[in-house]
């Protein structure tokens, strides 16, 4: 049986051009102009997919809210080049995907395939932006509203030059967001660098930052560029910029300010073309107010600010987590886990990881190493995670090997019991979207239970 997919637009050519590259792909395509009648067909479990230009729904972005409680179709958004402002929106709404107009064909069959990949794989990864769909460094692994905000909000940034300052817990994934950006940006076959400000002595950071001329120091036998002009082209990452001394602060000012740098020991100045990110796990506002941090740096590096929630608040990304991690020392450590009990994943779903996304890794390659059995038990996990999950199971005493996605399934069926069917209650105590909860009931086939 075809697919069938709604198209609601007004552009006729972008009609013609859709139905053109679905129709190779096997889909049939329903042309809706009312919105009345888009919301009465959204619901008919005929349609796969539902195309929204975002030039005919104007600024009624409470249509998107309506299309995703009403439906479980997958919403594709379309803005004009230049109105990404309402591509976060509209994911943030509730749409799984965006692109730009004018359409670009390829990037359109891509986001498609995905959609395909995920129909016989399953769901669990969020499609990004195209640009990270071929990330090299490391994969966007999220279902959450939390992660796709931030993952919007840097496509959004990534094409400008401005500075970016990225905030959150040490753990979070501020770096991936950075490199993301880089990924994203018209730098991204030049290089990368990043600098843990807080790894490097004081007493050698200037002359990593800014390079050195031949005797300059004890031991400066030549001249050696620094970071920065070895980042010339490209993006340059200060990872921990809180810890910068003052006297470094005011280097860097120089360099943010016209782009020119004077290395250690040599009395002509340099200029670099050079995106500078930034990242802390500190509240540099209140450092400013103390006086720690100064104030026009702060303003000059929080252009944009983008901040990446602790994983304690989005807890719907830790199933895909679990097995992206799992997948990954699979093949590191030629295991085959093909399992996990109740207790262990109930443990790994109620534990508060203050490391972050970094200490969810680490716990998964320690449940891998000492797994029994190719299953992950709750003896496989470190202490002080199966201790802290002990209340996940009330009554249960026997381990039972379980996947995750069943394990995913009981959490939200004890939910639902506990709020007797109330989805908005449900969703709240899941720390997930009422969207997300509505789409996981549909996958599961809970619509009745209670």
């Amino acid at each position: 049986m075809m697919n069938k997919v709604i198209i609601f637009s007004e552009d006729r050519t972008l009609k013609d051009e859709l139905k053109k590259n679905l129709g190779a792909s096997k889909y049939q395509c329903d042309e809706i102009r009312e919105k009345e009648q888009l919301l009465d067909q959204a619901g008919s479990a005929d349609y796969r997919l539902i195309v929204l230009d975002a030039r005919s729904v104007g600024g009624d972005m409470d249509l998107v809210s309506l299309l995703r409680e009403q439906s479980h179709n997958k919403i594709l958004w379309l803005t004009p080049d230049g109105s990404l402002g309402t591509a976060a929106e509209a994911i943030r709404r509730g749409a799984d995907f965006y692109l730009t107009l004018p359409l670009n064909p390829d990037w359109f069959r891509q986001v498609l395939g995905e959609w395909e990949r995920e129909d016989h794989q399953g769901p669990g990864r969020w499609a990004p932006p195209p640009g990270l769909l071929e990330y090299r460094e490391a994969d966007v692994v999220g279902q959450s509203e939390a992660i796709k905000r931030v993952f919007v909000m840097a496509a959004r940034v990534a094409p400008t030059d401005s500075p970016v300052l990225i905030t959150g817990e040490t753990g979070v994934g501020k770096e991936l967001v950075a490199r993301a950006i880089h990924r994203l940006s018209d730098r991204e076959n030049k290089p990368f660098v990043a600098v843990n400000c807080g790894a490097i002595p004081e007493a050698l950071l200037e002359s990593e930052l800014f390079g050195f001329r031949k005797g300059a120091f004890t031991g400066a036998i030549a001249d050696r560029p620094g970071l920065f002009e070895q980042a010339n082209g490209g993006t340059f990452l200060l990872d921990e910029v809180g810890e910068l001394s003052p006297a470094m602060q005011v280097k860097l000012l120089r360099v943010l300010e016209d782009g020119m740098l004077r290395q250690l020991g040599g009395t002509e100045e340099t200029k670099v073309n050079v995106r500078i990110l930034a990242a802390t796990n500190r509240d540099l506002l209140e450092e400013v107010q103390e006086r720690k941090f100064r104030m026009d740096l702060f303003y000059r590096l929080n252009v944009i600010n983008i901040h990446v929630p602790p994983l304690r608040e989005r807890p719907d990304d830790i199933p895909p987590l679990i097995k992206y991690f799992l997948q990954k020392y699979n093949k590191r450590f030629n295991r085959s886990i093909i399992s996990i009990t109740r207790d262990a994943l109930f443990s790994l779903m109620n534990y508060d990881y203050p490391g972050n996304v970094r200490e969810l890794e680490n716990i998964i390659q320690h449940s891998v190493l000492l797994a029994n059995n190719n299953i992950i038990e709750k003896t496989s996990l470190p202490p002080q995670v199966f201790q802290r999950g002990q209340l996940a199971l009330e009554g249960s005493r026997k381990e039972k090997p379980i996947s995750i996605d069943q394990a995913e399934e009981e959490l939200i069926k004890q939910a639902l019991t506990r709020f007797d069917g109330n989805q908005t209650e449900t969703a709240k105590s899941l720390g997930i979207s009422r969207s997300t909860l509505w789409r996981k009931i549909k996958a599961y086939k809970l619509e009745n239970f209670k």
